[in-house]
């Protein structure tokens, strides 16, 4: 039976970063098994705002490898970005207050933000912002000069690129079906889109599943109590040049963050509805600014179907983007977050050798900001498995 050093089961942006650095270790010995056809990061990779974030949101105290992981992932993407000429821009961020309890709020992720060692915040006052976003509305902002965006499509994709040039051989439309942990290894049982099975071993597993990281655990652990809960994304956009007074410089904008009680009971954090500027084709900020999301609970993982109205978008954006007007929208996109289940506000990334089986890494809840963290999450996955002395 053929025998790799490393299996990856996703190739979304965590999966295929983590491709990348695995394939420097052991060049040519990587496989990447991906269900989908495409090889340009479906899922959760392919389908969210594209904005590369700071490290303002996340506590370090109970979230660390969330506030760690940004922050270090926010410098090392502009870098692989601008080496391999992906479309990615340092476009700042405003998140605003519009009243005096948000700007205490603001005071709060102030501190959060200098905690992280996010660089260059500082809260501003509104006119300051306005000088910025002319058309924003606030009384405060704290103003994160190292937000920006990026083409997700592109970056996995050239992600992709450099561990196939490191001899990594991905497996597109092909599903993992069981897998069975043996002595030093994993026999993994596949099969692809056209009924074809087969079957091959893995000194290393890593679990990058996303979506269904909950079940390829289970299928290397039946003892892992993981379980996604799947959130729908919804995404509206409008065009700024539609009339000056919606017009944009090209900024993220956000509300200050606000916390909520979930259907299931726990308590949340949600950075709101926001401002995100785009790349038109030729790889320079468009005239398309996308407004979202709106969550619904209770999907299935590939619903990617719409159902919040216009008003849903417009009335949670207009006190800090007065002139926007409902019939200025229009559908965007759906995505799917993979957050785990019963998740707190005190949740972290799970990132960690399986309790039974070391020789595999598990990687659950990789949601916001995955994207943003990806690099470093692959640079710390590849040093977790040198550490454990995987051989």
């Amino acid at each position: 039976m053929e025998r790799v050093k490393a299996t990856i089961i996703g190739a979304g942006a965590v999966g295929t970063a983590i491709a990348r650095e695995l394939s420097e270790e052991y060049p040519g010995e990587i496989f990447v098994v991906e269900k989908n056809q495409s090889p340009r990061g479906e899922n959760q990779s392919s389908r969210n705002s594209g904005v590369v974030h700071a490290g303002v949101y996340y506590n370090r105290d109970t979230e660390p490898q969330r506030a760690k992981f940004c922050v270090e992932g926010n410098r090392l993407m502009y870098e692989f970005c601008d080496r391999y000429k992906v479309p990615c821009k340092a476009v700042g961020k405003l998140i605003v207050a519009t009243n005096e309890e948000e700007d205490k709020t603001l005071d709060e992720y102030l501190q959060r933000a200098v905690n992280n060692g996010v660089p260059g915040v500082r809260k501003i006052t509104g006119d300051e912002a306005k000088k910025m976003e002319p058309n924003v509305n606030a009384c405060s902002a704290l103003h994160l000069p190292t937000s920006g965006i990026v083409d997700p499509v592109e970056f996995v994709d050239r992600l992709r690129g450099t561990a196939v040039g490191n001899g990594a051989n991905f497996l597109y439309s092909t599903g993992v079906v069981d897998v069975a942990a043996k002595d030093d290894c994993f026999d993994i049982k596949v099969k692809t889109s056209d009924g074809q099975h087969y079957s091959f071993e893995s000194s290393i597993l890593v679990n990058a599943a996303g979506l269904f990281s909950d079940e390829v655990a289970k299928m290397i652990n039946p003892e892992n109590t993981f379980e996604i809960n799947p959130l729908r994304g919804e995404a509206m956009k409008f065009y700024k040049t539609r009339r000056p007074t919606i017009g944009m410089a090209g900024m993220n904008v956000y509300p200050a963050p606000y916390f909520y009680t979930a259907a299931d009971g726990t308590r949340r954090r949600t950075v709101g509805v926001h401002l995100t500027p785009t790349f038109d084709e030729n790889g320079e900020i468009g005239k398309t600014v996308t407004v979202g999301p709106g969550i619904v609970t209770k999907v299935s993982r590939e619903d990617y179907s719409s159902s919040l109205p216009l008003n849903f978008f417009h009335d949670r954006v207009v006190k800090f983007f007065p002139d926007l007007q409902s019939d200025d929208l229009e559908l965007h996109q759906a995505g799917i977050l993979a957050q785990l289940k019963g998740k707190s506000i005190q949740a972290d990334f799970v990132i960690e050798p399986d309790k039974k089986y070391p020789n595999a890494i598990q990687l659950v809840g990789i949601d916001s900001p995955g994207l943003t963290s990806s690099l470093a999450i692959a640079k710390y996955v590849r040093t977790l498995i040198k550490e454990l002395c995987i051989s």
